[in-house]
């Protein structure tokens, strides 16, 4: 899972059976870390862990609608209406 980390500077190796990640931590990145790792859990209960913000799947500005051409809107856009 994607998690914000915002913690002291480190690193930390996480061993899973026979998976090793090696982490960096830097305060503000974004990491990806086991869900159900002992390390994640300590990490999250110090409050240096908040789940990512899934991306925004809206678009920037609307679409034109239909009935609208689009030089009119492109003109709109221009004027800042």
């Amino acid at each position: 899972m994607k998690y914000q980390y915002s913690g002291p500077t480190s690193g930390v190796t996480l061993q899973d059976g026979e998976d090793v990640q090696e982490v960096m931590l830097h305060t503000g990145a974004e990491v990806e870390l086991p869900e159900d790792h002992e390390y994640t859990a300590t990490l999250l209960a110090m409050g240096y862990l908040k789940p990512a913000a899934a991306p925004s799947t809206r678009p920037a500005r609307p679409s034109v609608p239909e009935d609208q051409p689009k030089a009119a809107a492109n003109a709109v856009a221009v004027k800042g209406a």
